[in-house]
């Protein structure tokens, strides 16, 4: 007489060959363990393999060491020819439409992003409301300078003050260029300009220098 199964080993036989017929893959007896979280030691898988190839409900093979265990494939339906062929074109077609499903999340993805990073119907008032300053302070300095008042009073006096000290001190250099000018040419042979030329001084009438807007 074989010896009796412990409690419970029924259920855990079937779950061990459920899950190897599901799985279509060999697995050792720690596999199997692992696989099961638990459900079944190590050593009671093994066990529990070698019972159900004993019996012939599963194919048993060594590897090394190792034993491994992988469902019977005769239970398993061989599709034919035409099943494979519309198999594949199934495939290709789900393959095309996961590619336009693709594009047509890319396209709503980018309408998402621009609805969400777009303007509330509040911000675009502030917005609006700020253009509008902007455009009056812009309009009050274009009006400004159309006007020629393009700096301030203070600065204008300023401005004025400086550019008369150095006028002034213009007047007194060219004077005195002159009174050494003078005296050089009542000693010089030829003319003046020649020698300024050959000295390389430039007068204001050489640059064109309009002297009239200093005040003279």
């Amino acid at each position: 007489m074989p010896p009796k199964k412990a409690k419970g080993a029924g259920s855990e036989e079937k779950a061990v060959l459920e899950y190897l017929v599901k799985a279509n893959r060999p697995y050792s007896a720690n596999d199997i363990s692992s696989q099961l979280h638990g459900l079944v030691s190590p050593a009671q898988a093994k066990k529990v393999l070698n019972d159900l190839a004993d019996d012939g409900k599963i194919q048993r093979k060594a590897n090394g060491k190792q034993q491994i265990f992988y469902a019977t494939q005769t239970d398993i339906d061989v599709p034919s020819v035409e099943e494979a062929e519309a198999e594949e074109e199934a495939i290709a077609a789900l393959e095309q439409q996961v590619g336009q499903l693709k594009e047509e999340n890319k396209v709503l993805g980018g309408r998402l992003q621009a609805l969400t990073t777009a303007l509330t119907d509040e911000q675009m008032r502030e917005r609006i409301a700020q253009l509008g300053r902007e455009t009056e302070e812009n309009e009050g300095r274009l009006a400004q300078l159309r006007s020629g008042e393009v700096i301030s009073p203070e600065e204008k006096a300023r401005i004025e003050a400086e550019h008369g000290e150095m006028v002034k001190h213009w007047r007194a250099r060219k004077r005195m260029f002159k009174n050494i000018a003078d005296m050089v040419a009542e000693g010089y042979p030829g003319k003046m300009s020649a020698l300024f030329e050959e000295l390389g001084i430039e007068t204001d009438e050489d640059v064109q220098a309009d002297v009239s807007i200093l005040g003279q």
